[in-house]
């Protein structure tokens, strides 16, 4: 068979990777939310709090459904909050520290539920510091909170901190210290993925400089200890609410990237980290580069809504392709 030919047939029978031009424009989502935090439960693609119009933090949390297309508003936050990662506990989502009130709020020690069934936040525990643009994971009945920016918003904090939530529900919860971040860095994706917490990329410092970095670090709860994992090409951040576990491997989706020798920018690359690789795949594209969308897949539909397509301004567009 000639080469061409022999090419043309491999090329049919590889998977394609989605691109810009493969995503269907959805109705905009009713409030328009950069950085928000986000959990999937149900079917349905839950947001909340996060950056609005004019970069002003929300209480605002709403909720959509792939069914019919349609958001429903639930209970508000109890704070306007961003730079908080939420973690799903069964019927329940957690979520600690944050920046409250204002593109330059204040870092906060607060930590919240929410159940779904009830549509009610109860205050748990103050994390044992103010933080904002930490890492949030659950490991067993074991919440964790690592990084983020201290009360300055600006220094990076290695403290790791442990709530277990089996003490929580019978009244008896302090958060207690595990295992320091290696290298302290905030606004970096977290998620628990085969029974171990991966702290993906993020950046130093937050108010005076932001520099993304490359690195990931493993941590271990059986050893109480970190490892180095596959870093990314280039350094990342503030992809938080883009990245999850699917189907047996992480994705993260969009965010900022500064390439060695570049300025940092807006990013459209969708990558995909599996079991045991030594390396991120890129498998897809978002239909435009952008900075802390919410992204998430859903009946084997890949959901972007949200996130700033240019500087800091949040804004409202929602698609929906193929899952990659």
């Amino acid at each position: 068979m000639p080469i061409r030919a022999t090419a043309l047939a491999l090329a049919l029978l590889l998977p394609t990777a989605v691109s810009a031009q493969d995503w269907e424009k959805l109705p905009d989502m009713p409030v328009e939310k950069w950085e928000p935090g986000t959990v999937v439960l149900d079917g349905k693609l839950y947001l909340f709090g996060g950056y609005t119009e004019g970069v002003v933090s929300s209480k605002v949390a709403n909720v959509f459904d792939p069914a019919d297309g349609s958001w429903t508003p639930i209970q508000e936050l109890p704070s306007a909050i961003t730079h908080m990662n939420m973690v799903l506990d069964g019927r329940t989502a957690w979520f600690a520290g944050g920046f409250k009130d204002g593109y330059k709020g204040h870092s906060i020690a607060e930590v919240w539920s929410y159940d779904f069934d009830l549509d009610r936040y109860t205050a748990a525990p103050l994390l044992p510091g103010p933080r904002g643009g930490g890492g949030l994971a659950l490991v067993g009945r074991n919440l964790h909170y690592m990084g983020g920016v201290g009360p300055d918003r600006d220094t990076d904090m290695p403290d790791h901190w442990v709530l277990n939530l089996d003490d929580w529900a019978s009244g008896q919860a302090e958060w207690t210290s595990a295992a320091p971040m290696p290298t302290p860095r905030n606004q970096f994706s977290c998620v628990t993925f085969q029974g171990k917490i991966y702290a993906i990329a993020g950046q130093f410092n937050h108010d005076s400089q932001q520099l993304d970095q490359p690195r990931v670090d493993i941590y271990d709860p059986v050893t109480d200890s970190w490892s180095a994992g596959p870093a990314l090409e280039k350094g990342h951040s503030h992809a938080e609410g883009a990245t999850f576990v699917h189907d047996g491997r992480i994705y993260l989706a969009g965010g900022h990237t500064t390439a060695p020798g570049e300025s940092k920018q807006h990013d459209a690359d969708i990558l995909a980290l599996e079991p045991g690789a030594t390396e991120w795949e890129k498998v897809s594209e978002l239909p435009m580069p952008l900075s802390s969308p919410a992204v998430a897949i859903i009946g084997g539909r890949m959901y972007a809504a949200g996130g700033s397509a240019g500087g800091s301004t949040p804004q409202p567009d929602m698609w929906v392709t193929d899952a990659p």
